[in-house]
């Protein structure tokens, strides 16, 4: 919650920070909500992306930040991770990362001054703040230096079929030793953007490693049989 009342107070340029928090028996939740430009539209803004969905995406691979000097950009990244419901609204838009279900999406949301955070955690969770981090860092340095993409997040169907769908999932994915690319609920890839993301992308990009992960039968053969042509 001290994160996101700090990204309220560091970015949004609002006027009012409201924070909300709910005990109960089997939920502990907490809204922070401002009146500022709006998450989405800040970073669409700060880092000259195309529209808000296109912040959505960015914001998903962590190490995003509109003041690289104040902040490190995992501070949004990490608190959706560590708690079962994370719903971030803006511009329009609704961002929402089910930890329980290992899932996310965009919505429709009808937010469209300031920003809405809210979480949602289990007060029996067992997960543990030191078990996420690890899944993310080294284990030596500490370094946040891997992550994990949801590929369905980087196109409005489920077809991804061109090279530029493979560049803009690529993105500013060298900052990260290692990306796990997750294709579940993507029905149909391209040889083009295969060949962009699994034979150009690494060969432009040596020191990360993209590691494909829950792909449908026909999706593998097409990734797998760019691979071998990449040699």
């Amino acid at each position: 919650m001290t994160e996101m009342v700090n990204n309220a107070i560091d970015h949004s340029s609002g006027t009012f920070v409201e924070v909300t928090v709910w005990c109960e028996r089997d939920v502990i939740a907490f809204e922070v909500v401002d009146d500022g430009v709006g998450a989405f539209a800040n970073v669409r803004e700060k880092l000259h992306l195309a529209d808000e969905f296109a912040a959505i995406q960015a914001l998903t691979k962590g190490k995003q930040t509109t003041a690289p000097d104040r902040h490190t950009g995992e501070g949004i990244f990490f608190t959706s991770k560590v708690v079962d419901l994370f719903e971030l609204d803006s511009s329009g838009l609704r961002w929402i990362v089910d930890t329980i279900r290992h899932d996310q999406a965009v919505a429709d949301s009808t937010r469209h001054i300031g920003t809405r955070v809210r979480c949602e955690l289990d007060p029996a969770t067992s997960r543990r703040i030191v078990d996420v981090f690890d899944e993310f860092a080294d284990p030596d340095t500490g370094a946040f230096d891997r992550t994990e993409i949801t590929v369905r997040l980087f196109e409005r169907s489920d077809a991804f079929v061109s090279r530029s769908e493979a560049k803009r999932l690529g993105s500013q994915l060298e900052r990260f030793e290692r990306a796990v690319l997750d294709f579940a609920g993507v029905e149909t890839v391209g040889q083009g953007f295969v060949d962009e993301l699994f034979r150009v992308w690494p060969r432009e990009h040596p020191g990360t490693i993209l590691v494909p992960r829950h792909m449908s039968p026909a999706v593998e053969r097409m990734i797998r049989r760019g691979l071998a042509e990449s040699g």
